[in-house]
């Protein structure tokens, strides 16, 4: 490949120690940044489905009306999601994910005055509107700094986001309510608007941290900067090369993409389906108090937190990504079967879920290292937003459905069936891309530890 290389590169400034300089210094200064960020967003996200313990009595709603509600926000990402992040391509990460998030958070603290389940769901639509393009901006974002060997690394501290936000929220959701009364308002107002604050004061911070690309970061050296640049250049066309370049156009009709998109589905209806409906299920098991039902909720996604990164480490260096992904949602999918299995012992299901949700959970990261295999450019910045996006539409199915079920049978614990049907169904489309060369090839072992 050294006819990729340009003439005014020296071999010095190539080098793995100079790369490997330059990795850890773009890790820490950015992935546990954009971690906070995406921890923000997803408590404004999920924190509805604490505040649905007061909140539906307030409001008059009945289950399956806030399922339908509480889903619509995916709605409002799927038609926003591509333009955004085209935008983001095209304005730069910084001021685009700063816009995004003042404004999702400006929308976050005013669902606080919801009258009722109509004025919910379109509070909701509009959150997704105002957060869409966040998540595939940030995947985008990472294609600019970090080439494929490093990129798991950083996309499992980035995903540690997701089960921690649930960690903190709940027990943080609980406290809030608590000080019912508060300026004159009800405990599921609080919630809304004390964690939604956080994400308006964040927009201003990523003005002030977040370069644009490596070539913007004062904190990387000239050399530094040429590692970066000439690795991701090489890889880029390494991958057209061998693949062929998927045009923007031909985004939305590629097959490949499309298994993409429904092995996400399967992920995201399970991560979606338990982040809403978790503290639901959790209170029915044993007539729980709010307080005590936040602790308990926190204990699963702990425990996802905790096996993260061992568990990408151990994925990584067998190789072969999609089996590993495969293997993550059949362990979930049978985790939450035996959760069901054991719903009148309130210990043996919490143990169940602690090992469904690190199962799932650690999924992610491993999936959102497949999509720049295929994708390079702007198809990328489409890309991956449209895989996001439609798959994000389990994010309406999830919570509607448990809605309905919950409604149906009197209890919310038997969407776990349904939560570990989708995930087989995940699992099924991975163990196929397994065998696909070019989904299957090994990510190189540990280059930065």
């Amino acid at each position: 490949m050294s006819e990729l290389r340009p003439p005014n590169i020296s071999e010095a400034r190539l080098s793995p120690e100079v790369g490997r300089s330059a990795m850890k210094k773009a890790i820490w200064r950015l992935a546990p940044f954009l971690g906070v960020l995406y921890l923000v967003a997803y408590i404004d996200r999920n924190n509805a489905g604490f505040a649905k313990i007061e909140m539906t009595a307030a409001l008059g709603m009945t289950e399956a009306a806030f399922g339908l509600a509480a889903g619509i926000f995916f709605i409002g990402y799927l038609l926003f999601e591509v333009p955004s992040n085209l935008l983001l391509e095209k304005f730069g990460a910084r001021k685009w994910i700063a816009r995004i998030m003042f404004s999702w958070g400006i929308v976050a603290v005013l669902t606080a005055f919801v009258q009722d389940a109509t004025q919910f769901g379109v509070i909701r639509f509009i959150l997704g509107v105002a957060e869409a393009g966040f998540f595939p901006g940030v995947l985008l974002y990472l294609t600019l700094w970090f080439p494929r060997e490093y990129r798991t690394q950083v996309l499992v501290i980035f995903s540690l986001s997701n089960p921690l936000a649930n960690a903190i929220a709940a027990p943080l959701s609980g406290w809030i309510m608590g000080l019912h009364g508060m300026w004159g308002l009800e405990g599921w107002q609080l919630v809304f608007i004390l964690e939604g604050i956080p994400a308006v004061l964040l927009a201003f911070a990523v003005l002030a941290w977040l370069p644009n690309s490596p070539k913007d970061a004062k904190w990387l050296t000239a050399d530094e900067r040429a590692w970066i640049t000439d690795s991701l250049a090489r890889e880029q066309a390494d991958t057209e090369s061998r693949h062929g370049k998927v045009r923007l156009r031909e985004v939305f009709s590629n097959g490949k993409l499309w298994a993409l998109i429904l092995l996400f589905f399967g992920i995201v209806f399970g991560a979606y389906g338990l982040g809403i409906w978790l503290p639901t299920i959790v209170k029915a098991m044993g007539d729980f108090t709010i307080g005590t039902t936040g602790w308990l909720v926190a204990i699963p996604n702990l425990c996802a937190a905790l096996v993260m990164i061992p568990w990408e480490r151990a994925a990584r260096k067998q190789g072969n990504i999609p089996l590993q992904v495969g293997i993550a949602l059949t362990i979930t999918a049978l985790s939450l079967l035996a959760a069901v299995a054991a719903q009148h012992t309130p210990w043996l299901a919490l143990i169940a879920l602690c090992v469904g949700m690190s199962a799932l959970f650690s999924s992610t990261p491993l999936f959102w290292s497949l999509p720049p295999l295929l994708l390079t450019g702007t198809a990328a910045a489409a890309g991956l937003a449209f895989i996001n996006s439609v798959g994000n539409l389990a994010g309406f199915a999830g919570p509607f459905a448990i809605g309905w079920i919950s409604e149906t049978t009197g209890s919310a614990i038997w969407g776990l069936l349904l939560i570990a049907t989708l995930t087989l169904m995940g699992a099924a489309i991975a163990f196929t891309l397994s065998r696909r060369q070019l989904f299957a090839g090994q990510l190189p072992g540990d280059t930065l530890r």
